[in-house]
């Protein structure tokens, strides 16, 4: 019911955000359920057994694979699986390149994500991270998490989205 108001409100993909170390035994089946319900759904988890269940059973979209699950990408060959490629942890973009080598290679499509950071916390420095991915990869496809910023700063979201939709434009 949840998922079907979103839709409503214009959700074109519904997120499945799972918590790290707690389980979820029942993913597969809330995948199935979206899918049978013609949404389409991705997976924001790290945990590589997670990911697994979400594309067997539907799921679209995988948030997000950096060297701390680099391994999975063996399992998404021909799945048709579009993941969402990150910086490992702590570290800088140079990080990136195995994880886009070993995604080239296996086929699988991909949005680089540099991660947005909020106010107070790197804002600035990410920004300048999507300048420079744009500069290193000039024709990749990327994808800019707004809700870091918007669900963290004590402001209207949409002014801040509509800033956020300029930089992107740039």
């Amino acid at each position: 019911a949840e998922a079907e108001h979103y839709r409503a409100s214009g959700a074109d993909v519904i997120d499945l955000g799972c918590t790290p170390g707690v389980p979820f035994p029942e993913l597969g089946a809330v995948v199935r359920e979206l899918r049978a319900a013609a949404l389409r759904v991705s997976i924001d988890s790290f945990d590589p057994g997670e990911i697994r269940t979400a594309v067997e059973a539907g799921a679209g979209l995988i948030l997000s694979i950096n060297g701390s699950n680099r391994e999975v990408i063996t399992d998404l060959r021909g799945t048709g699986v579009r993941v969402v490629a990150i910086p490992d942890f702590g570290a800088g973009l140079d990080t990136l390149d195995p994880t886009l080598e070993a995604l080239t290679a296996a086929g699988i499509p991909l949005l680089i994500d540099p991660i947005l950071e909020p106010i107070g916390y790197g804002f600035a420095a990410s920004l300048g991270r999507y300048l420079e991915i744009r500069r290193r990869y000039p024709q990749a496809e990327m994808l800019l998490g707004s809700g870091n910023l918007t669900e963290l700063t004590d402001a209207d979201s949409g002014p801040i989205n509509v800033l956020l939709l300029g930089f992107c434009q740039e």
